[in-house]
């Protein structure tokens, strides 16, 4: 490492170099923000090659579905009130002069006189009707079909579907508000449109919640405006290096990528600690601003530059997820940790050497030697206890379930979360799922798979997870003609005639079937698909049947891939973790420590976390990839400043601890601090993220102050060096 640190102090010979550097890095990282992509869609959460994915799209694509934006209308009355309906009428006029909506179906069809009914039998209900009006008459549904010819006058999408559903909002509440109406948005638009809502939420919290951590943890600790100033500055260019980095490599932005700045901020406040309280503490024993300057980089350069590549390595496993936004995560926190690491020892270093240090003191945490010193004096109490509670731990683990539903991500009482209580209060929910079938043949759909779908519906009709089907049959036996009928009714109209383009496919050779499911797991939801597949592999030999369909289910297998690699990953790095303790202290039982001390404060959280009727989901299972990047830190630098065989000795041992415990006592409280910022979102991933992330630094501390020096004492000393240990 010594040729890192003359590297260091030649590097501050240059400084106007040093800051035409960053400049230059500055200006390439600004010329890239107009490539941002600052759109939030929910189907960035999966990888354009996904197959399920591309089904998807293809099925968007070959049939009219009306899932994008639907506006449910509720009542204490009945809609089929005459004058309901005429207030219904007067409404949908207005709603057509919006330049943004191209065409309004759903209830109004039938008030209006407009639904396919010429061909349905006087005395049979329209199959779709009770899909727009709820059994009792008092909830309808519309669908809107926006414009999209006004979206090149914003910078972004999200910018004018946030401009149209606010408009619609706002005029459909102005309308009905006089007769008692309740109106509520619902679909694909609405689901992005709660998105936007939440990053905008979480943006406005987060950016002042930081400042007031920066500004306590510098009226409390860091006393020295120069160092303030310079931590404050290294921040700034960080983020904005990151965002450049985002904008050039077009990384995908979502909601949960408010909280990298929360995490690049914080972060490079601990990390840049250990130098000033190492500088700090030399001042204070009488040490020029050079040589205390020239000490702490000698002392913590080796731990920060380990402890910034296992922390890059952490991040970087993130970047296993199938998910893009996962992955853009895991990236952007990566790159700025070295960026971090970079700016820390060479701009905040100039800034140090031109402070006017003074003795202070500042708030210590000298008191942490003390616990930690009773707790080695009762070393077989303190292993007995980590025993059996780490067993139990284990079975409260294996009791952890994937259970992740992302309509479930926003607040109970946010829009999006109460029209989608409403769609199951009036009708069968939002949880749908689709199957396409088509002739193995490619030709126009006959008897043989009109006969499928009917016995596929029944099937499906006895599952009880299954709240209603809905398919061409239904079209078929309320027209009242027979298979054969059907197939020259077909022959001689166009699906958009006979209004089924929601069921057929243009060229009519392909039908989809739709399931509307109770709400289901993600394991649930797996499991189903399964069944169901079964099913069709024996019943369905000469016809052809898509897999399911859904973004819910395709959420529920990113979830299981997404738990799987990052459980994949963090064995990885615990076994990594482990070889390079072993490498840098030169003894296997510093690799053993270091495996216990960041694989126990991770079980212990997840096992607390089941406990209170937590799961695995999309954010918990980031957690494990990258808290064990963060939580290394701190024992890379318990252990590399630690005495070695040479000099060790009881009073050593403590010497050393007296040194380093006060200080990542400090970035403990820092980063959880931090990380907390994070319940204040509107997003459940981030406040689940936040919480374990928090639990995970606050347990990995209480392992470093509590049973590192037991361990060390018991292994180390007693088992190494029984002989030449020394009491104090």
């Amino acid at each position: 490492m010594g040729y890192q640190v003359r590297t260091i102090w030649h590097i501050q010979r240059y400084p106007i170099i040093m800051f035409m550097v960053i400049s230059v890095s500055l200006l390439i990282s600004v010329m890239g923000f107009s490539r941002l992509n600052l759109d939030v869609d929910f189907s960035d959460y999966f990888a354009p090659s996904d197959p399920r994915f591309v089904a998807f799209n293809s099925m968007m694509d070959k049939f009219e579905r009306h899932d994008q934006l639907w506006i449910l209308l509720e009542t204490q009355q009945d809609w089929r009130n005459k004058e309901l309906q005429a207030q219904l009428i007067n409404f949908i006029d207005k709603l057509k002069d919006n330049q943004d909506i191209e065409s309004i179906q759903g209830y109004n069809q039938f008030v209006e006189g407009r639904a396919q009914e010429d061909k349905i039998l006087a005395y049979k209900t329209h199959p779709r009707l009770a899909s727009v009006l709820s059994a009792n008459g008092q909830g309808i549904l519309l669908q809107l079909r926006l414009s999209n010819h006004r979206v090149q006058s914003f910078n972004t999408q999200s910018l004018w579907l946030d401009d149209v559903l606010q408009r619609v909002d706002s005029d459909s509440r102005d309308y009905w508000q006089s007769l008692n109406v309740s109106t509520y948005l619902n679909g694909t638009h609405a689901l992005n449109w709660q998105y936007a809502k939440v990053l905008s939420h979480d943006l406005t919290w987060f950016a002042p919640a930081l400042l007031a951590i920066i500004v306590l943890m510098a009226a409390l600790f860091i006393r020295q405006k120069l160092w303030v100033l310079a931590l404050c500055i290294n921040s700034g260019i960080t983020l904005v290096l990151s965002m450049g980095l985002a904008a050039w490599l077009n990384l995908t932005l979502t909601a949960i990528t408010a909280f990298v700045p929360v995490i690049i901020i914080t972060l490079g406040l601990a990390y840049a600690s250990h130098l000033y309280f190492g500088w700090r503490g030399e001042i204070n024993r009488g040490q020029t601003n050079l040589q205390a300057l020239r000490y702490t980089v000698k002392l913590n350069q080796p731990p920060l530059f380990y402890s910034s590549i296992t922390t890059i390595f952490g991040f970087s496993l993130l970047m296993f997820s199938p998910s893009p936004p996962i992955k853009s995560f895991g990236l952007l926190v990566a790159f700025a940790v070295l960026c971090n690491y970079l700016l820390t020892l060479t701009s905040l270093l100039f800034f140090a050497r031109h402070s006017k240090p003074s003795m202070t003191k500042g708030l210590n945490f000298s008191g942490v030697v003390a616990i930690a010193k009773w707790n080695a004096s009762h070393p077989m109490s303190v292993i007995t206890g980590i025993v059996l509670i780490s067993a139990c731990a284990l079975v409260s683990v294996s009791k952890l379930t994937l259970n992740d539903d992302p309509l479930s991500y926003f607040e109970s009482s946010s829009p999006f979360s109460l029209s989608s209580q409403k769609m199951t209060q009036y009708f069968s929910g939002i949880n749908l799922q689709h199957y396409v079938v088509a002739s193995t043949a490619n030709a126009q759909l006959a008897k043989a798979e009109i006969s499928f779908i009917y016995k596929f519906s029944r099937f499906l009709k006895r599952q009880p997870q299954v709240l209603k089907v809905q398919h061409i049959g239904d079209w078929i036996k309320n027209a009242g003609v027979g298979q054969n009928q059907f197939k020259q009714i077909l022959a001689n109209n166009s699906v958009t005639e006979l209004g089924l383009a929601s069921e057929l496919s243009a060229d009519k050779q392909s039908s989809l079937v739709t399931l509307y499911l109770q709400p289901m797991t993600a394991m649930e939801l797996i499991a189903f698909e399964q069944k169901v597949a079964d099913w069709i592999a024996e019943h369905s030999t000469q016809i052809e049947v898509s897999a399911p369909i859904a973004s819910n289910l395709m959420f529920a297998h990113l979830s299981v891939e997404n738990a799987n690699n990052m459980l994949l990953s963090f064995a990885v790095a615990l076994i990594v973790l482990a070889i390079l303790l072993c490498v840098l202290k030169r003894s296997i039982i510093f690799g053993v420590m270091g495996l216990l001390l960041n694989f126990l404060p991770l079980l212990w959280v997840f096992a607390l976390w089941q406990l209170n009727g937590g799961f695995i989901s999309l954010a918990s299972a980031v957690v494990l990839g990258m808290m064990l990047g963060i939580i290394v830190d701190d024992t890379l630098h318990l252990m590399l400043k630690l005495p070695d065989s040479k000099s060790l000795s009881e009073g050593a041992l403590w010497l050393s601890l007296h040194k380093v415990l006060p200080v990542i006592s400090f970035t403990t409280l820092t980063i959880a601090l931090g990380f907390s910022i994070g319940v204040l979102s509107a997003f459940s991933p981030i406040i689940h993220l936040s919480l374990l992330s928090c639990l995970v630094v606050i347990f990995a501390w209480g392992f470093d102050v509590l049973m590192l020096p037991v361990l060390y004492r018991r292994l180390i000393c007693s088992r190494l060096y029984k002989n030449k240990c020394k009491s104090s």
